[in-house]
């Protein structure tokens, strides 16, 4: 009799065909499943089999029987599949077949609270269940990922020596693997870290629209790869400068890629997120509201040649913008770990800030300089914007960041990410805000009351102007709540 496989992934496309190369490379027994579909997807496993030999030794299935079979007790079986609706139609054929104690692992890009009705329901039936987000794109699952886990503490203690031994290690040799706690905690940290993603994309491309205004490609790329070197070095800004490097002919590759960005959707969910929270991450909304606006591609053309002008030259030195580049980071992964913080509070998850941006220090997308800093910032610090770092920070670049911000007005060159980085701060640092206003609008028209500066308890006050009102209220009924 054969000996079982030690694990079971089920979906080999892009990234389960590098994390199972991953697995095998460490020695670990697989059972490897896709389903057949005739004429798009047939002998997928066998033909991934064939193709690495790191999975030579593995079992290959298109039935879910004899690969539930094929698996040890407690069967470990890791989901890479699309999220959404083809995961649940495979679980509702998966779970029947399993035992009690037998474990999924869900490690696609699924929305948290998904992620926290599945484990509820599959408590119920006795099996356990692990969200896991997976970070580092197909080198990162095959030489290394960043995993964030979630869900029943009893499945991670079983499953976390195998996953430490896939996962990317950091610089102090710790494995970027850690379990954040109950239910959808695993799915909402890699949400989070999309949402720092999806801003640093973003900056860059803002520093590439501010630097070629009047600076050559070449030069551009050379300068992204000064700014590597320095403590703005990061995967991001590495990969950006070496993206300018290609050509097709004389022409720069960039040039030839239309200005429209897509969105898989883990963006937008880190900004409604941030919504229910009632928390501002502003630059994660800023971020994904600029590739909205980008997919206007008519419009913005039309709008080109009707309101285009001759513009300032922009004045912005390239001393000045890296300094606005280095605070809006800082001020985006501010917003990133404040948000984490919140949640954990809501849904009494304990997250250490310190141990997430571990996780996020090698391995994934967002791996930088700075994030090995936060990790070693957020053992003495609540807030990065208290640190001393910052406000050294702040102190040298802080004219810096004004100039860039009025060059690019001057120029009018959209920059979302930056000015909306500066504006968080300066509303963050704002002591007496204009909010009182907001407050008397909504008593004015709809009677929400308020609290006085001097108010000795939470119960709400109304206006002067609510005694004129009362009549006019009594005859609306409700009104709508804003």
């Amino acid at each position: 009799m054969n000996k079982k496989s030690g694990w079971g992934i089920a979906g080999m496309g892009v990234m389960g065909t590098s994390l199972s190369r991953n697995f095998a490379q460490k020695g670990i027994q697989l059972a490897l499943y896709n389903r057949r579909v005739k004429g798009l997807e047939e002998d997928v496993a066998l033909k991934k089999k064939n193709l690495f030999s790191e999975l030579q030794t593995a079992e290959v299935f298109e039935e879910l029987i004899g690969f539930v079979s094929a698996l040890e007790a407690p069967r470990k079986i890791l989901l890479m599949l699309p999220a959404g609706k083809p995961t649940d139609q495979f679980l509702a054929q998966l779970v029947p077949l399993l035992s009690k104690g037998d474990i999924i692992m869900d490690g696609g890009n699924t929305h948290y609270q998904e992620t926290e009705k599945r484990s509820k329901t599959l408590q119920e039936k006795g099996i356990l269940f692990l969200g896991i987000g997976v970070s580092g794109g197909e080198e990162g699952a095959l030489n290394g990922p960043s995993l964030m886990v979630g869900g029943d503490p009893e499945a991670y203690e079983i499953v976390k020596n195998d996953l430490f031994q896939i996962a990317a290690q950091n610089k102090t040799n710790k494995p970027c693997c850690a379990f954040f706690g109950t239910g959808g905690a695993g799915h909402f940290v890699k949400m989070v870290h999309n949402g720092i993603e999806y801003a640093e994309m973003q900056l860059l491309a803002e520093v590439y629209a501010l630097i070629r205004s009047n600076t050559s490609h070449d030069d551009i790329q050379n300068t992204l790869i000064q700014w590597n070197k320095t403590k703005s070095k990061g995967y991001l800004l590495e990969i950006t400068a070496a993206l300018l490097h290609h050509k097709e002919g004389q022409l720069p590759f960039i040039d030839l890629i239309q200005d429209q960005a897509s969105s898989k959707g883990t963006g937008a969910w880190a900004t409604a997120t941030g919504t229910t929270l009632g928390y501002s991450n502003s630059l994660m909304a800023s971020a994904l509201h600029a590739r909205y606006i980008s997919s206007f591609k008519k419009a913005r053309v039309a709008f080109s040649n009707e309101f285009n002008e001759e513009h300032t030259p922009l004045e912005s030195t390239l001393i000045q913008l890296k300094k606005s580049y280095d605070l809006s980071r800082w001020i985006n992964h501010h917003q990133g770990f404040e948000m984490l913080a919140i949640a954990a509070k809501e849904y009494n998850w304990n997250l250490d800030l310190s141990q997430v941006a571990s996780v996020w220090s090698e391995g994934c997308i967002i791996k930088s300089d700075l994030m090995e800093l936060c990790a070693s910032l957020f053992k003495n610090e609540s807030s990065l914007l208290y640190s001393k770092e910052f406000k050294l920070l702040l102190m040298e670049g802080k004219a810096a960041w004004k100039n860039t911000l009025k060059s690019a007005i001057e120029s009018e060159i959209s920059i979302h990410c930056i000015q909306s980085a500066w504006s968080y701060f300066t509303a963050l640092k704002t002591d007496k805000s204009s909010a009182n206003i907001i407050q008397a609008q909504r008593d004015y028209f709809g009677a929400h009351g308020f609290l006085k500066v001097d108010s000795q308890s939470d119960v709400l006050q109304h206006g002067p102007w609510s005694k004129k009102e009362s009549s006019r209220q009594d005859q609306q009924g409700d009104s709508q709540c804003l």
